[in-house]
């Protein structure tokens, strides 16, 4: 039949196809064989990754922690600096600063071969090592002149696990600086802050810090609170923790600086960028007592006892003490002795005398005017801006000077007053005070003072050992006062509503709590005010008027009622004065990886 494929035809296309299949016989192995090539390539590449990854973390692990061991190394052996030379001070409170200086650096000298273990970190770590692989240090100030000093310990460590090595650097600064000197405003224990002072530089709690918009004050014997803001500061907060920080707002919650969130206004509010934490336990304090006992060594020179020297200001005999050692560094003025001579008659005989006893007279004036040794005055001395009591004016060679140390010593009260006068009452001289001290009217003054009396109770209230009363205290010649009192500091205005600041180049410092005031006084402070109790600061912005029974603030002037700025000169203008500490003062700057 016409279009039907013949048997033939059948057959001729079956042997086709069983040619076709006999060409293509063994391209399924092939084909196998390619497939099992790339998965062993695969799973090689898998096993080798897995194998490098395995290599590489282990390599990692050894790389940290060698890193961690390097870095144990340099903070045991930090530790161990902080806690001997810690010890070497607490054992050595009747030596000296210059005594004290030269031990750390004889310490430092002798470190790397003093370090326990060998300079050796321990470690539970297998096939590990830590060590010091050097230590060097450099001084910053020269010892013995009067000047701060300052040792930088630079440490190298190096550490290997497993043969993984680190080499880390770091630098560690060493000084016994007393740490209040470092702040405008701080206190040892709580700082409350209310209202709106204006402060610059920084501040420091070493326990909680309040910062409130309400300021607190007394007038005529009644308690008043009077809102006023802005709170501001130019510098960082330093304090224990955010938790430990608490703003309080008229009619919002208290709050904590750890609660603060994006959402939270931070008008009269401190950014966290400037607020660092400052453990307490690194704090350097002054110790005022033995600092008052070091400063009569270094009046008295060679020789000097400082037990005896504690043991005589105890039974209050220090003048008496002093005059009697005979000291050829020493002049010795008895306020009983000081009495200006008159002029009995017009005989040639009274005439006679009377000009021998004004010639003694205007000798002890001018060995206190004009000293060029120390001078133990017996008695209360009152510098009240007369020609006979101008002030003190040591040379400025003698006021620093690098031998024996230059001192006005008043063994009773230092009264400083020519309130009312134009003419300052001019003071260049360090002095210890063994009683009290009050300041009043025109100052200009260059000193670094001491107060040792020890306040007494009156009603259940702290006599204030220290008073600066309608006082401007300027710096002479640029410097400034430093103060340091063991009793309470009362800063006082009695011409209140003044709309005029009252300029204080100073830095004081107190054993006791303090409250200072911006309200109805008008306070500016270039230096700074710590207290080793509670320090509270009450101040509103504003001119003030004193109405009925409270006192009435125009906020519309925006007046800076108190202000308070720092001045980083003090370390350099009261070098030969400033106290000795407790602890010292260690810092160090982050590591550095070599």
């Amino acid at each position: 039949m016409t279009g039907q494929p013949t048997r033939s035809a059948y057959v001729k296309k079956a042997y086709i196809k069983l040619n076709r299949l006999k060409e293509e016989r063994g391209s399924a192995l092939v084909l196998v064989m390619f497939i099992l090539l790339l998965l062993t390539i695969l799973g090689l590449s898998v096993l080798s990754t897995t194998v490098g990854g395995a290599q590489r973390t282990e390599t990692r692990k050894n790389d940290v922690q060698s890193l961690h061991l390097a870095e144990k190394t340099l903070d045991e052996v930090v530790a161990y600096i902080t806690s001997s030379l810690n010890k070497k001070i607490e054992s050595n409170i009747d030596i000296s600063q210059a005594e004290l200086d030269q031990s750390i650096k004889n310490f430092l000298t002798a470190l790397p071969t003093t370090l326990p273990a060998g300079l050796k970190t321990s470690t539970d770590l297998a096939n590990a090592t830590g060590k010091i692989s050097g230590i060097t240090y450099a001084v910053e100030g020269t010892i013995g002149t009067g000047t701060l000093v300052k040792y930088i310990v630079t440490i190298n460590s190096e550490a290997e696990v497993n043969g993984v090595k680190r080499n880390l650097k770091q630098r560690v600064f060493i000084d016994t600086f007393p740490d209040f000197l470092k702040y405008t405003i701080g206190s040892e224990k709580n700082l409350t802050i209310n209202g709106a002072p204006l402060i610059i530089g920084n501040i420091y709690a070493g326990d909680i810090l309040i910062i409130s918009d309400k300021a607190e004050y007394t007038y005529k014997k009644k308690f008043h609170t009077l809102v006023s803001s802005p709170f501001e500061i130019d510098g960082e907060a330093h304090v224990q923790s955010l938790d430990k920080l608490i703003y309080r707002e008229e009619g919002k919650s208290e709050l904590k600086a750890s609660e603060i969130t994006k959402e939270t206004s931070m008008t009269g509010k401190i950014p966290h960028d400037k607020v660092e934490i400052r453990n307490r336990r690194t704090f350097v304090e002054v110790n005022v007592e033995g600092s008052f006992v070091d400063k009569v060594a270094e009046a008295i020179g060679a020789g000097a006892d400082r037990t005896t020297i504690r043991n005589k200001l105890a039974e209050g005999k220090l003048a008496s003490y002093l005059a009697g050692m005979n000291l050829y560094n020493f002049d010795a003025i008895d306020q009983v002795g000081l009495i200006k001579p008159i002029l009995r008659d017009d005989s040639p005989e009274a005439q006679k005398d009377y000009k021998e006893e004004m010639r003694e007279y205007t000798k002890k004036l001018n060995t206190i005017k004009h000293p060029t040794k120390s001078v133990i005055y017996n008695g209360n001395l009152d510098l009240d801006g007369s020609d006979d009591f101008p002030g003190v004016l040591y040379s400025e060679d003698d006021k620093n000077s690098t031998s024996s140390r230059k001192w006005l010593i008043v063994d009773g009260n230092l009264i400083v007053d020519n309130y009312g006068n134009e003419k300052p009452v001019q003071i260049r001289a360090n002095i210890l005070v063994t009683g009290k001290v009050e300041i009043r009217g025109n100052v200009q003054i260059d000193s670094t003072m001491f107060v040792f009396k020890e306040p007494s109770t009156i009603n259940g209230i702290p006599e204030h050992t220290t008073l600066v009363e309608d006082a401007t205290l300027q710096g002479l010649d640029g410097k400034e006062l430093v103060l340091i009192s063991r009793g309470p500091i009362l800063i006082n205005r009695l011409a209140a509503f003044s709309n005029t600041p009252t300029q204080l180049d100073a830095f004081f410092y107190t054993d006791s709590d303090a409250d200072l005031y911006g309200v109805g006084s008008i306070f500016s402070l270039s230096g700074g005010f710590f207290a080793k109790g509670n320090l509270t600061i009450n101040a509103v912005r504003g001119t003030a008027i004193g109405k009925d029974n409270n006192i009435v603030i125009d906020s519309n002037s925006n007046l800076i009622r108190f202000k308070a700025a720092y001045n980083d000169q003090i370390f350099e203008d009261q070098k030969a004065g400033l106290p000795r500490v407790k602890t010292v003062n260690i810092s160090v700057e982050d590591m550095q990886l070599e």
